[in-house]
C-alpha cells in the first residue's frame, strides 16, 4: 500500500483532535466565558450539527476540486480558526468560530484522497489506515489536548489543536501529489443520496452507531451501576473503547476488500451480543469483579463498530465512484445522527424502564442493522 496514505492518517488525527480536544475542559471554559455549563456544551453540539447538515452540500460543491488542495485548505482553515478561538473574548465569538470550523472540517475528507492513491483492491485497507487517525485522536490526541489545557488553561488546548492542523496541512501539501478529482459534484451528487442501495448502506451506519450509543452515552453510570466504581476509575474501563477501536480498524481494513454481506452481518451480530451482555450484567447486583466482563463488552462493542466502519465506506465508494466525497459526507452525517438518536433513545428507555434495559434496546437496533446489511452488502461492487 502507498506509504503516503499515512499522511492522510495524520490529517484525520489532526482534524478529529481539533474537533473534540476542548470538550474535557468545557467547565473551565464556561466559568471563564461567564456562561452556564449547559450553554458551553453548545460548542460541541453546534459543531456536530453544522458538520452533519452542511457536510454533504459542501462536498457536492467542492467535489471537482483537486483533493490535495482541498485537504490543505481545509486543514489550514482549521488551524487558523482554532488559533483564533484561543483568543476569543466571549462565548458568542467562540460559538461562531466553532460553527465556521465545522464548515472547514467538511472540506477534510482524507479517505477520498486515500482511495485515489491506491488500486481498487487496496481501497478498504487504505480507508482503514486513514480511520486509524480517528482512533488515535480519541486514544492519544484528545487526552493530550485536555492535559495541556489542564496545565496551561483551555486556550492552550486550541493552540495545540491549531498547531496540529497546521503541521498536517503542510505535510499534505508537500507530501502528496496533485489528486485531480473525477467526482461529478453538483446536484447530481446530492441526488445520489436518494438511491435505495445508497440509503441501505447509510442505514447500516446509522443503526450501528445508534445501537452502541444507547450504551456509550451512559457508560459512566453503567460502570458505577455494575461495579460501584466512580470518578476517575471509570476511565480505566473507557480505555477499552480505544483498544477495541484499534483492533476493529485493523480487522475491518483486512476484510473490507472481500465484499459480500457475510462479514458485516457477523459484525452486527457481535455488536448485538455485546449489547445484550450489558443488560445481563446490569440485571445483577453490583460487584467489583464485574470490571472484567464489563471491559470485555466495551472492547467487543467498540471493535465490532470500528471494524464495520471501513466496510461501509469502501462499499459506498464502490457504489458511487463518481460521488465519493458526497457519499462519505453523507455517511458522516448519518453517523452523527446515529449517535444523537441512540443517546436520545437510551434516555427514553432509562426514563421508562430503567438503565438495565438500555443494552436490550441497543441490541434491537443492532439486530435490525444485521438484517439491513444482508441487503446493503449483498450485490457485488
Amino acid at each position: 500500500m502507498d506509504r503516503r496514505v499515512w499522511l492522510l492518517t495524520g490529517a484525520q488525527f489532526a482534524a478529529a483532535t481539533g474537533a473534540y480536544a476542548f470538550t474535557g475542559l468545557i467547565a473551565r471554559m464556561a466559568e471563564d466565558l461567564g456562561v452556564s455549563l449547559a450553554t458551553a456544551g453548545q460548542l460541541a453540539a453546534s459543531y456536530a450539527l453544522t458538520f452533519a447538515i452542511a457536510g454533504p452540500p459542501i462536498a457536492a460543491l467542492t467535489a471537482r476540486v483537486d483533493r490535495r488542495l482541498l485537504l490543505a485548505v481545509g486543514l489550514g482553515l482549521i488551524a487558523l480558526l482554532n488559533l483564533a478561538t484561543a483568543a476569543v473574548p466571549d462565548f458568542a465569538t467562540a460559538l461562531a468560530l466553532r460553527v465556521v470550523t465545522a464548515l472547514a472540517a467538511a472540506l477534510v475528507l482524507p479517505a477520498v484522497a486515500a482511495s485515489m492513491l491506491v488500486p481498487a483492491a487496496q481501497r478498504g485497507r487504505a480507508i482503514a489506515t486513514v480511520m486509524a487517525g480517528l482512533t488515535l485522536a480519541f486514544s492519544f490526541g484528545i487526552p493530550l489536548g485536555t492535559a495541556i489545557g489542564g496545565a496551561l488553561g483551555w486556550r492552550a488546548t486550541f493552540v495545540f489543536s491549531g498547531s496540529l492542523a497546521a503541521v498536517a496541512a503542510m505535510a499534505v501539501w508537500l507530501g502528496l501529489p496533485r489528486l485531480p478529482s473525477t467526482d461529478r459534484g453538483g446536484a447530481g451528487s446530492l441526488r445520489m443520496a436518494l438511491r435505495p442501495d445508497i440509503i441501505a448502506v447509510l442505514g447500516t451506519s446509522l443503526l450501528a452507531f445508534a445501537g452502541l450509543f444507547c450504551i456509550a452515552a451512559y457508560l459512566g453510570p453503567i460502570v458505577t451501576a455494575t461495579t460501584r466504581i466512580e470518578g476517575s476509575g471509570i476511565g480505566a474501563v473507557q480505555v477499552f473503547v480505544g483498544l477495541g477501536s484499534l483492533l476493529g480498524i485493523g480487522l475491518g481494513g483486512r476484510l473490507a476488500d472481500d465484499g459480500g454481506a457475510r462479514v458485516p452481518v457477523a459484525l452486527f451480530l457481535v455488536l448485538t451480543l455485546a449489547l445484550l451482555g450489558y443488560s445481563a450484567l446490569l440485571a445483577q447486583s453490583p460487584a467489583l469483579w464485574h470490571v472484567a466482563p464489563l471491559s470485555l463488552l466495551v472492547f467487543a462493542g467498540s471493535a465490532s463498530l470500528f471494524a464495520l466502519a471501513p466496510l461501509v465506506q469502501a462499499r459506498l465508494m464502490g457504489l458511487a465512484p463518481q460521488d465519493r466525497s458526497v457519499a462519505l459526507a453523507l455517511n458522516g452525517a448519518f453517523i452523527l445522527a446515529g449517535q444523537g438518536s441512540g443517546a436520545a433513545y437510551g434516555g427514553v428507555v432509562i426514563a421508562a424502564v430503567g438503565l438495565a434495559w438500555t443494552g436490550l434496546a441497543g441490541a434491537m437496533l443492532a439486530l435490525a442493522g444485521a438484517a439491513l446489511a444482508l441487503r446493503a452488502f449483498r450485490a457485488p461492487r
